[in-house]
């Protein structure tokens, strides 16, 4: 099993955001966690972040991007562990012929490929969200946990992404506000609600009616 929660509770500033939670992921599974704001639905990633830190690319809500570089750096920075400080160095002056490319290929792939030499400072919310899934995917790893990727994009683009971190990545843990999409590329659903799992199981098993209760 590559996640496994066992009665795991985690309170923040005396409040508790996730209440007795047990939860197991094999890999390959492409999984969504449904719920309102504030359910624990972060939390609940940030915990499984710290199982597999090193074989997760992991899109935060907060994208933590470097406003005043371009979106090439930006990118570059997901593999910045791995090279040296000079060839570091070097890439900010002049980009690396072999990163550009394989850089450029994802731009392309998320259709902000006109954007990499623009700050990301003045792009568009959207557009800052697809330069951290592009981060993501220059790390090659083989899961990926999202929260909230796609959330500031319009339902083309939003299903152009989903299709794309699928197509890349062997494990996908995404937590969605969008009902319509969970239900459309994900194969499990789990649903939060006051910091508890009401719901687990196979998307096949679930209607819209069912995560419609999540929000009441």
């Amino acid at each position: 099993m590559l996640f496994k929660l066992s009665h795991c509770s985690f309170s923040y500033h005396s409040r508790l955001v996730l209440d007795d939670i047990s939860l197991g992921i094999n890999a390959g599974e492409t999984v969504a966690i449904v719920g309102q704001s504030g359910v624990g639905k972060s939390t609940l990633l940030n915990l499984l972040a710290a199982q597999h830190s090193d074989n997760i690319a992991y899109c935060t809500q907060d994208r933590q991007l470097i406003s005043g570089l371009n979106c090439y750096n930006n990118i570059y920075l997901g593999k910045l562990a791995q090279f040296g400080a000079i060839k570091n160095l070097l890439n900010m002056l002049r980009p690396n012929v072999q990163a550009l490319e394989e850089i450029s290929a994802i731009a392309e792939q998320l259709h902000i490929a006109d954007k990499l030499q623009a700050s990301v400072g003045k792009l568009s919310g959207g557009q800052q969200q697809r330069v951290a899934v592009a981060r993501a995917f220059y790390q090659r790893r083989p899961i990926f946990l999202g929260d909230e990727p796609v959330a500031n994009l319009d339902s083309v683009r939003a299903q152009q992404v989903l299709q794309a971190i699928l197509q890349r990545h062997q494990t996908q843990v995404i937590a969605l506000h969008d009902r319509d999409l969970a239900l459309r590329y994900f194969d499990r659903i789990i649903g939060l609600q006051q910091g508890k799992i009401v719901l687990d199981a196979a998307t096949a098993d679930v209607t819209q009616q069912d995560l419609q209760q999540l929000y009441l």
